[in-house]
């Protein structure tokens, strides 16, 4: 993305105020809803790509709710169990004109959207980890929010309004991978836990990992790429939207040594119902690009919802 661009992106979202709400599955009825347009029937929407997502049990209960009538896209935002976590979405920026080590498949910048823990996580993670405010579980490094919140996990994103298309670079998180590092050292010392140069008291991390982050854990991923859908297609009014493989995304982002997890890439945009392709977002093939990246565009197999 160009820079001009991008500042008018980074706009979309009031600061600290947008609220996400997730729970186990609902990416099924966000997804529903945003596929359904006009009425249909539970017959006509097997038939369809969404059609596994029937057999969720969110979805099973929307579908008994409505008692076999017409479905439409808004019957799919009904249900809500009593339990659900609440997050807040923010936008960052990443990259720069030249490209190096940013791991973008183009030269540029990209948009970055987090999904942020609230209060109810936060005050006691402040109480058994953090009393120090040293952000234990944060690369600052990477794309996390800055200020008073806290990022469970983030998206990277490629994005062309004009042709209305959107690459999802990368989904990752820290905090998870941190945190449970953490708890195995405090399992395996008998002293005090040192983390990046502060004082932990073992119990007190294990106690934070087993009764407040384990719940997160469960659904990041889902959570993140639900809301990076749900933000490309109601902000932005995005409806075609890209999401690497595994293989092309190393390619492409030059990605050396350790790669990401593969599940990422294959089970979570699967689960989601993407499917692979071998068409590439348009706005990857640029005349300046050398012929060995126009090689690579041209083998290369990505993962596409159309919503």
């Amino acid at each position: 993305m160009q820079r001009a661009e991008l500042k008018e992106i980074l706009q979309c979202l009031p600061r600290y105020k947008t609220r996400f709400y997730y729970f186990k599955d609902r990416y099924a009825l966000l997804l529903l809803n945003l596929a359904v347009s006009g009425e249909t029937s539970k017959k006509e929407l097997k038939t369809t790509r969404f059609g596994r997502l029937l057999e969720k049990e969110v979805v099973k209960a929307t579908l008994a709710q409505c008692r076999g009538r017409a479905l439409s896209g808004e019957d799919f935002e009904a249900y809500w169990p009593t339990r659900y976590e609440c997050y807040y979405l923010t936008l960052g920026a990443w990259g720069s004109r030249s490209g190096l080590w940013n791991q973008t498949s183009r030269r540029g910048y990209n948009l970055v959207l987090q999904l942020n823990f609230s209060s109810e996580h936060d005050e006691p993670y402040r109480r058994l980890v953090d009393p120090e405010d040293d952000r234990p579980f944060e690369f600052s490094g990477h794309p996390v929010a800055r200020g008073p919140m806290h990022t469970l996990a983030w998206s990277r994103m490629d994005i062309d309004l004009a042709k209305g298309e959107a690459l999802i670079e990368e989904i990752q998180n820290d905090w998870v991978r941190e945190a449970l590092w953490a708890r195995r050292m405090a399992v395996r010392q008998r002293g005090p836990n040192y983390y990046w140069g502060s004082k932990r008291q073992n119990e007190w991390v294990v106690r934070y990992v087993d009764s407040v982050l384990r719940k997160h854990q469960a659904i990041w991923d889902e959570a993140m790429l639900s809301a990076t859908i749900w933000f490309l297609r109601k902000e932005l009014g995005i409806s075609s939207i890209y999401y690497h493989s595994h293989a092309t995304g190393a390619a492409l982002k030059k990605i050396s040594g350790s790669l990401p997890p593969r599940s990422l890439y294959t089970k979570l945009p699967r689960k989601f119902c993407f499917t692979e392709t071998r068409e590439s977002p348009g706005f990857l093939f640029q005349k300046s690009r050398s012929a060995s990246i126009r090689k690579q565009l041209d083998q290369a197999r990505f993962q596409r919802i159309v919503l």
